[in-house]
Protein backbone atom coordinates (compact mmCIF):
# COMPACT_ATOMS: atom_id res chain seq x y z
CA UNK A 1 0.00 0.00 0.00
CA UNK A 2 1.52 3.17 -1.11
CA UNK A 3 0.79 6.57 0.68
CA UNK A 4 -0.40 9.93 -1.22
CA UNK A 5 -0.14 12.11 1.69
CA UNK A 6 -0.41 12.56 5.49
CA UNK A 7 -2.28 14.45 7.78
CA UNK A 8 -0.90 14.20 11.88
CA UNK A 9 -2.16 10.77 12.81
CA UNK A 10 -4.26 9.45 9.45
CA UNK A 11 -3.24 8.83 5.92
CA UNK A 12 -4.44 8.00 2.91
CA UNK A 13 -4.14 4.61 1.48
CA UNK A 14 -5.64 3.36 -1.64
CA UNK A 15 -7.90 6.62 -1.54
CA UNK A 16 -9.31 5.90 1.54
CA UNK A 17 -8.60 7.42 5.21
CA UNK A 18 -6.84 4.96 7.14
CA UNK A 19 -4.53 4.67 10.72
CA UNK A 20 -1.71 2.39 11.38
CA UNK A 21 -1.62 0.28 14.83
CA UNK A 22 1.45 1.71 15.36
CA UNK A 23 0.86 4.76 15.83
CA UNK A 24 -2.67 4.19 17.83
CA UNK A 25 -0.44 2.45 19.99
CA UNK A 26 2.20 5.08 20.31
CA UNK A 27 -0.64 8.26 20.87
CA UNK A 28 -2.44 5.71 23.22
CA UNK A 29 0.69 4.60 24.90
CA UNK A 30 -0.69 1.02 25.28
CA UNK A 31 1.63 -1.48 23.82
CA UNK A 32 1.40 -2.49 20.16
CA UNK A 33 0.87 -6.46 21.19
CA UNK A 34 -2.29 -5.10 22.90
CA UNK A 35 -3.21 -2.85 20.01
CA UNK A 36 -2.91 -6.34 17.68
CA UNK A 37 -4.74 -8.05 19.92
CA UNK A 38 -8.13 -5.78 19.82
CA UNK A 39 -7.62 -6.05 16.14
CA UNK A 40 -8.41 -9.58 16.10
CA UNK A 41 -11.51 -8.95 18.09
CA UNK A 42 -12.75 -6.80 15.71
CA UNK A 43 -11.81 -8.50 12.57
CA UNK A 44 -15.73 -10.00 12.07
CA UNK A 45 -16.57 -6.30 11.02
CA UNK A 46 -14.08 -6.80 8.35
CA UNK A 47 -10.68 -7.71 7.41
CA UNK A 48 -8.16 -5.26 8.59
CA UNK A 49 -4.95 -4.34 5.60
CA UNK A 50 -1.72 -5.14 6.33
CA UNK A 51 1.68 -4.33 5.01
CA UNK A 52 5.23 -6.75 6.43
CA UNK A 53 7.85 -4.33 7.07
CA UNK A 54 11.49 -4.54 8.39
CA UNK A 55 11.33 -3.01 11.75
CA UNK A 56 14.31 -3.00 14.44
CA UNK A 57 13.28 -3.67 17.98
CA UNK A 58 14.95 -2.36 20.68
CA UNK A 59 18.17 -4.47 20.28
CA UNK A 60 18.53 -3.39 16.87
CA UNK A 61 18.23 -6.19 15.42
CA UNK A 62 15.87 -6.19 12.16
CA UNK A 63 12.63 -8.32 12.07
CA UNK A 64 9.55 -8.61 9.41
CA UNK A 65 6.77 -7.43 11.02
CA UNK A 66 2.76 -6.44 10.00
CA UNK A 67 1.81 -3.00 9.87
CA UNK A 68 -2.14 -2.95 10.54
CA UNK A 69 -4.11 0.02 8.69
CA UNK A 70 -7.73 0.73 10.23
CA UNK A 71 -10.43 2.58 8.21
CA UNK A 72 -12.36 5.37 10.30
CA UNK A 73 -15.36 3.10 11.67
CA UNK A 74 -12.46 -0.02 12.73
CA UNK A 75 -10.12 2.25 14.34
CA UNK A 76 -13.74 3.66 15.86
CA UNK A 77 -14.54 0.53 17.55
CA UNK A 78 -11.00 -0.33 18.47
CA UNK A 79 -10.73 2.71 20.57
CA UNK A 80 -14.19 2.15 21.74
CA UNK A 81 -12.92 -1.11 23.52
CA UNK A 82 -9.91 0.44 25.40
CA UNK A 83 -10.00 1.69 28.69
CA UNK A 84 -10.32 5.59 29.37
CA UNK A 85 -7.65 7.78 30.85
CA UNK A 86 -6.75 11.25 29.99
CA UNK A 87 -4.16 10.50 27.18
CA UNK A 88 -6.90 7.86 25.57
CA UNK A 89 -9.68 10.25 25.99
CA UNK A 90 -7.29 12.54 24.11
CA UNK A 91 -6.56 10.61 21.35
CA UNK A 92 -10.19 9.52 20.61
CA UNK A 93 -11.00 13.13 20.26
CA UNK A 94 -8.24 14.01 17.53
CA UNK A 95 -8.59 10.46 15.90
CA UNK A 96 -12.23 11.87 15.17
CA UNK A 97 -10.96 15.14 14.42
CA UNK A 98 -8.18 13.89 11.70
CA UNK A 99 -10.65 11.38 10.28
CA UNK A 100 -13.07 14.51 9.50
CA UNK A 101 -10.50 16.67 7.92
CA UNK A 102 -9.34 13.80 5.69
CA UNK A 103 -13.06 13.18 4.23
CA UNK A 104 -13.03 17.26 4.22
CA UNK A 105 -9.17 17.08 1.92
CA UNK A 106 -11.25 14.31 -0.07
CA UNK A 107 -14.53 15.64 -0.94
CA UNK A 108 -13.02 19.16 -1.67
CA UNK A 109 -10.99 17.22 -4.16
CA UNK A 110 -13.79 15.30 -5.61
CA UNK A 111 -15.58 19.00 -5.64
CA UNK A 112 -12.64 21.00 -7.77
CA UNK A 113 -12.61 18.48 -10.54
CA UNK A 114 -16.23 18.03 -10.62
CA UNK A 115 -16.78 21.02 -11.35
CA UNK A 116 -13.46 22.37 -13.19
CA UNK A 117 -14.01 24.77 -16.12
CA UNK A 118 -12.02 26.68 -17.82
CA UNK A 119 -14.38 29.66 -19.68
CA UNK A 120 -11.16 31.37 -21.16
CA UNK A 121 -10.23 28.33 -23.18
CA UNK A 122 -13.44 26.30 -23.37
CA UNK A 123 -12.60 22.29 -24.01
CA UNK A 124 -9.21 22.40 -24.63
CA UNK A 125 -9.05 18.82 -26.02
CA UNK A 126 -11.60 19.57 -28.92
CA UNK A 127 -9.66 23.19 -29.36
CA UNK A 128 -6.19 21.59 -29.32
CA UNK A 129 -8.19 19.23 -32.68
CA UNK A 130 -9.76 22.12 -34.45
CA UNK A 131 -6.74 24.22 -34.13
CA UNK A 132 -4.15 21.56 -34.98
CA UNK A 133 -3.49 22.96 -38.49
CA UNK A 134 -4.02 26.52 -38.27
CA UNK A 135 -0.77 28.13 -37.21
CA UNK A 136 -1.94 31.47 -36.37
CA UNK A 137 -4.86 30.04 -33.86
CA UNK A 138 -2.56 27.66 -32.35
CA UNK A 139 -0.39 30.64 -31.44
CA UNK A 140 -3.11 32.69 -29.89
CA UNK A 141 -4.17 29.59 -27.95
CA UNK A 142 -0.33 29.28 -26.73
CA UNK A 143 -0.72 33.02 -25.79
CA UNK A 144 -3.73 32.50 -23.95
CA UNK A 145 -2.31 29.13 -21.99
CA UNK A 146 1.14 31.75 -21.05
CA UNK A 147 -0.47 34.39 -19.48
CA UNK A 148 -2.81 31.65 -17.19
CA UNK A 149 -2.24 31.83 -13.37
CA UNK A 150 0.49 29.56 -13.10
CA UNK A 151 -1.32 27.41 -10.24
CA UNK A 152 -4.31 27.37 -12.36
CA UNK A 153 -1.88 26.22 -15.63
CA UNK A 154 -0.76 23.54 -13.47
CA UNK A 155 -4.14 22.50 -12.05
CA UNK A 156 -5.52 22.33 -15.61
CA UNK A 157 -2.35 19.98 -16.81
CA UNK A 158 -2.74 17.86 -14.29
CA UNK A 159 -6.55 17.38 -14.48
CA UNK A 160 -6.13 16.85 -18.49
CA UNK A 161 -2.85 14.10 -17.25
CA UNK A 162 -5.36 12.11 -15.20
CA UNK A 163 -8.45 11.98 -17.31
CA UNK A 164 -7.04 12.39 -21.12
CA UNK A 165 -3.49 11.55 -21.06
CA UNK A 166 -2.50 14.32 -22.62
CA UNK A 167 -0.41 17.13 -21.18
CA UNK A 168 -0.95 20.91 -22.51
CA UNK A 169 2.51 22.19 -21.04
CA UNK A 170 4.11 19.47 -22.85
CA UNK A 171 2.27 19.99 -25.93
CA UNK A 172 2.78 23.71 -25.88
CA UNK A 173 6.39 24.17 -24.37
CA UNK A 174 5.54 25.67 -21.46
CA UNK A 175 7.97 25.33 -18.69
CA UNK A 176 6.52 25.68 -15.32
CA UNK A 177 9.16 23.75 -13.76
CA UNK A 178 11.69 26.14 -13.55
CA UNK A 179 9.91 29.02 -12.61
CA UNK A 180 9.77 30.39 -8.97
CA UNK A 181 6.92 29.92 -6.47
CA UNK A 182 5.71 31.30 -3.63
CA UNK A 183 4.71 28.97 -0.68
CA UNK A 184 1.19 30.02 -1.31
CA UNK A 185 1.46 29.83 -4.69
CA UNK A 186 3.00 25.97 -4.20
CA UNK A 187 -0.29 25.05 -1.30
CA UNK A 188 -2.57 25.70 -4.16
CA UNK A 189 -1.13 23.46 -6.33
CA UNK A 190 -1.36 20.48 -3.92
CA UNK A 191 -3.89 21.47 -1.51
CA UNK A 192 -2.01 22.38 1.16
CA UNK A 193 -1.44 25.72 3.39
CA UNK A 194 1.64 27.65 2.79
CA UNK A 195 2.18 26.71 6.54
CA UNK A 196 2.52 22.98 6.06
CA UNK A 197 4.72 23.89 2.46
CA UNK A 198 7.03 25.83 5.04
CA UNK A 199 6.96 22.86 6.63
CA UNK A 200 7.81 20.78 4.89
CA UNK A 201 10.98 22.46 2.97
CA UNK A 202 11.97 22.78 6.15
CA UNK A 203 12.06 18.73 6.66
CA UNK A 204 13.88 18.36 3.77
CA UNK A 205 16.74 21.15 4.69
CA UNK A 206 16.03 23.57 2.20
CA UNK A 207 14.89 26.39 4.69
CA UNK A 208 15.51 27.25 8.15
CA UNK A 209 13.94 29.95 10.60
CA UNK A 210 16.34 32.43 12.23
CA UNK A 211 14.40 35.18 13.77
CA UNK A 212 11.27 34.71 12.75
CA UNK A 213 12.40 34.91 8.88
CA UNK A 214 12.63 32.10 6.87
CA UNK A 215 16.38 31.43 5.24
CA UNK A 216 18.14 29.51 2.27
CA UNK A 217 20.26 26.69 3.63
CA UNK A 218 23.28 25.48 1.05
CA UNK A 219 20.74 22.81 -0.10
CA UNK A 220 17.76 24.62 -0.55
CA UNK A 221 19.87 27.02 -2.99
CA UNK A 222 19.50 24.39 -5.70
CA UNK A 223 15.94 25.09 -5.38
CA UNK A 224 14.91 28.64 -4.09
CA UNK A 225 15.89 31.80 -4.65
CA UNK A 226 15.41 34.96 -2.09
CA UNK A 227 13.69 38.15 -2.69
CA UNK A 228 14.87 40.94 -1.34
CA UNK A 229 12.45 43.76 -0.75
CA UNK A 230 10.56 45.75 2.59
CA UNK A 231 10.10 41.84 3.70
CA UNK A 232 12.37 39.02 2.66
CA UNK A 233 10.60 36.34 0.93
CA UNK A 234 11.69 33.03 -0.30
CA UNK A 235 10.25 31.35 -3.68
CA UNK A 236 10.58 27.53 -4.74
CA UNK A 237 10.84 25.80 -8.14
CA UNK A 238 7.82 23.25 -8.17
CA UNK A 239 10.49 19.52 -8.26
CA UNK A 240 10.59 20.83 -4.19
CA UNK A 241 7.39 19.42 -3.15
CA UNK A 242 6.16 17.58 -6.60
Amino acid sequence: MQSNFNTNIVELIENEPRISHRVIAEQTEIQQKNVVELISKIEHFGMVPFKTEAIKNSKNRTNEQKTFYLNEQQATLLISMMRNNDIVLDFKVRLVSEFFRMREILQNQKSQTKNFQLPEIGNLTEKIIELDNNLTATEKLIANLQNMNPTTLYRLDKFYRKFHNFSPLEHFEIDLENQFFLPTELGKMINKSAVEINLMLEHKGFQIRENGVWKLTKSGRDFGIEIVGKFSQLKWKMKTII
